[in-house]
C-alpha cells in the first residue's frame, strides 16, 4: 500500500522560490494546525524521542501552553519501562517493586485523570511525580532481563484493599522508619495500610543527610517562594509523634510569621531553591556531589547558628546566620521503602513478605479485569517543538485520518495554535541513490564501508555478489534522506571473505518506489 500524498491528505505544501535560489532551499512542507498527530509503528518497529525508545504509538496534541506528547502503550510494556530501582537488585526486591508499580498504576486509573493528567489528557505521567517511566532502553540493557523476569513472574498481581487497588505509595529511603500517610499529607484521613513501620538495614547514601546554608541565601529562597516579609529571623521545626499529624515549620520574618507543614515547606524549597540560588541548591554532599533535592524528605530539622570568624580584623566583624538542615530519608517516606525492600530481600524475605510488611498485611493477589489493555502516558508537555523518529516504517494519523502508511524518517512538530506537522525531507518522493564510487578497495578480513547519498527517506541495504551468487547482505535499515553509510563486515557464511573482486548492490525502497546501484569492491590479502 502506498502512502497518501501530503497534498491530497489535507497537508498544504507551500513552495516559494526567490531569484537565484533553488526550490529545495525554499520548500516549506509544514502543515497544520491540527488537533492531533499520531505516529503508529509497524510491527517490530520502535519509536524514539529525546534519545529514548518507546513501545506503542506516540501522539502529539496541543494545549493552550504548547505541545503535549503521549505514549499509548500496553500495560505490560509500560511496566517494563519503569525505572525506579537498579535492575541488579535482588529478585524479591524487583518483584515487590513490580507489584507496587502495577498497583499504583491501577489505583491511578481508578481515581481518574487529575492534575496535569486532566489538563493535558493522559492517565499517568512519566516522571517521579507519578512513577519513573523511561521507555525500552533500560530493560534492553544487560541487567534488564532481571527486571523483565520480575514483571513477568508477578504478571497481573495487585495489592487490593476492599476489592480495589490500594494506593501503593513507595519512596527511596526512610532512614529507619516509614511515616503514616496522614502525618505527611495534612488534612487527609488515615489509610489503614499506610502506617509507620520499621525499615532497618537501608544501605542508602540518603538514609541520613545534612548541610548548611547561609542565612541570606535561605532568605532569598523563602522570599522567592513568598514565605517571608522582610529580613528572616528564624526557621523552627516542630515534630509530632506517629498519628499526631504532620510536622510543622514556622518561618519568622520581620513582617510576619508563617506556619506550614514540613511537606509544604519541602515542596517550596525544592521548587524555589534551585531557581533562586542554583549555585547552592541542591546542596553539596560531603563527598563533593550534590544531593538529589534541596530538602530530601518531610523528616528534617533546621537549626539556626551564628558564624563567627576565627580572628577579627580591626574595625570589621563578619558575623552571619547559618541554618543547618539535618534529616533522614529521601522521598515522602510513606508505604514501601525501596532500600528497605532491598535489605529485606538480602535477608531472605520473599516479595510477598516485603509487601505485607510495608503495606500492613496486604499481599499480592490476582487483579483480573482491573487493568485496561493500553494506557496514555504523559511523556512531556508545554513544549514548542518535538521530533519523533522510527527505526522502520510507520503510519501517520492526522485528526483521526490515516494520511500515510509505510512512511520512513523523522517527523517534526511545532506549536502554532495547534499541532504543526513537519514531514521528513524528501517525504512522498521515490528514492534515488547518488554519489556512488565506481570502485572501492578493502582488506580481506576487515569491514568495508560504503557511503552514498539517498534523496528520500527509505529502507536501505547492501547486497554482496561474488560472480552471480549473493554471498552476504545487510539487514534493511530505515535511513533519512542524505548521506548514508553501509558496512559489510567482510565475512561470507561466517568466514573471512577471500581476496578478489566483488559486486556490491545498494538498494533503497520506500512506499513511492525503489532504486538500486552497483559498484565494484576489491579485497586485497
Amino acid at each position: 500500500m502506498r502512502s497518501v500524498s501530503i497534498a491530497s491528505a489535507l497537508l498544504l505544501v507551500a513552495v516559494t522560490v526567490a531569484p537565484f535560489e533553488t526550490a529545495a532551499a525554499q520548500e516549506d512542507t509544514t502543515s497544520g494546525p491540527y488537533r492531533s498527530v499520531t505516529i503508529v509503528p509497524d510491527d517490530g518497529v520502535t519509536l524514539s524521542w529525546a534519545g529514548r525508545h518507546y513501545a506503542g504509538s506516540l501522539e502529539v496534541t496541543s494545549a493552550s501552553d504548547g505541545l503535549v506528547l503521549l505514549d499509548h502503550v500496553g500495560v505490560d510494556d509500560y511496566l517494563l519501562g519503569i525505572q525506579e530501582v537498579p535492575f541488579s537488585w535482588p529478585e524479591a526486591a524487583l518483584q515487590a517493586q513490580a507489584v507496587a508499580a502495577r498497583t499504583y498504576l491501577a489505583w491511578t486509573l481508578g481515581r481518574g485523570r487529575a492534575g496535569a493528567g486532566k489538563t493535558y489528557g493522559f492517565d499517568i505521567c512519566a516522571s517521579s511525580a507519578c512513577q519513573v517511566y523511561g521507555g525500552l532502553d533500560q530493560v534492553a540493557s544487560a541487567s534488564g532481563k532481571r527486571w523483565k523476569a520480575a514483571v513477568e513472574s508477578t504478571s497481573g498481581e495487585l495489592l487490593l484493599y476492599g476489592g480495589r487497588p490500594a494506593l501503593a505509595m513507595y519512596s527511596s529511603t526512610t532512614g529507619g522508619r516509614t511515616r503514616n500517610y496522614e502525618d505527611v499529607y495534612a488534612g487527609r484521613s488515615p489509610i489503614p495500610y499506610l502506617r509507620a513501620v520499621p525499615s532497618p538495614g537501608e544501605q542508602s547514601a540518603f538514609a541520613e543527610w545534612r548541610y548548611e546554608v547561609r542565612g541570606s541565601v535561605l532568605e532569598d529562597v523563602l522570599e522567592s517562594a513568598g514565605l517571608v516579609d522582610g529580613p528572616l529571623r528564624d526557621v523552627e521545626v516542630t515534630e509530632t509523634e506517629d498519628g499526631d499529624g504532620p510536622w510543622t515549620v514556622e518561618i519568622r520574618s520581620a513582617g510576619e510569621t508563617i506556619r506550614l507543614t514540613a511537606t509544604e515547606f519541602r515542596g517550596a524549597m525544592n521548587r524555589w531553591g534551585p531557581k533562586a540560588h542554583p549555585e547552592a541548591f541542591p546542596a553539596y554532599r560531603p563527598d563533593g556531589g550534590r544531593y538529589p533535592q534541596t530538602v530530601l524528605s518531610p523528616t528534617f530539622d533546621v537549626d539556626k547558628q551564628w558564624h563567627f570568624p576565627d580572628s577579627f580584623r580591626s574595625g570589621y566583624i563578619d558575623v552571619y546566620a547559618v541554618y543547618e538542615f539535618e534529616g533522614r530519608g529521601w522521598g515522602h517516606m510513606v508505604g514501601m521503602s525501596q532500600y528497605g525492600a532491598k535489605a529485606m530481600a538480602e535477608a531472605g524475605s520473599d516479595y510477598g513478605q516485603i509487601l505485607s510488611h510495608y503495606y500492613s498485611g496486604l499481599v499480592p493477589e490476582p487483579g483480573d479485569g482491573i487493568l485496561p489493555e493500553t494506557i496514555a502516558v504523559g511523556l512531556d508537555w508545554k513544549e514548542k517543538t518535538l521530533r519523533i523518529s522510527a527505526d522502520g516504517p510507520v503510519s501517520v494519523v492526522v485528526d483521526g485520518q490515516t494520511i500515510a502508511v509505510d512512511a520512513i524518517g523523522s517527523w517534526g512538530f511545532a506549536y502554532g495554535g495547534g499541532v504543526m506537522l513537519i514531514p521528513p525531507e524528501g517525504f512522498g518522493l521515490p528514492p534515488t541513490v547518488g554519489d556512488v564510487p565506481e570502485m572501492i578497495t578493502g582488506t580481506s578480513g576487515r569491514s568495508l564501508l560504503v557511503s552514498v547519498t539517498v534523496t528520500a527517506p527509505a529502507r536501505v541495504r547492501l547486497v554482496v555478489f561474488r560472480g552471480a551468487q549473493v554471498v552476504a547482505e545487510t539487514p534493511w535499515k530505515a535511513r533519512e534522506a542524505g548521506r548514508v553509510s553501509l558496512i559489510w563486515d567482510g565475512t561470507v557464511a561466517g568466514a573471512t571473505a577471500p581476496p578478489g573482486p566483488y559486486r556490491l548492490m545498494i538498494e533503497a525502497r520506500n512506499a513511492e518506489g525503489s532504486a538500486s546501484v552497483f559498484l565494484t569492491a576489491v579485497l586485497v590479502g
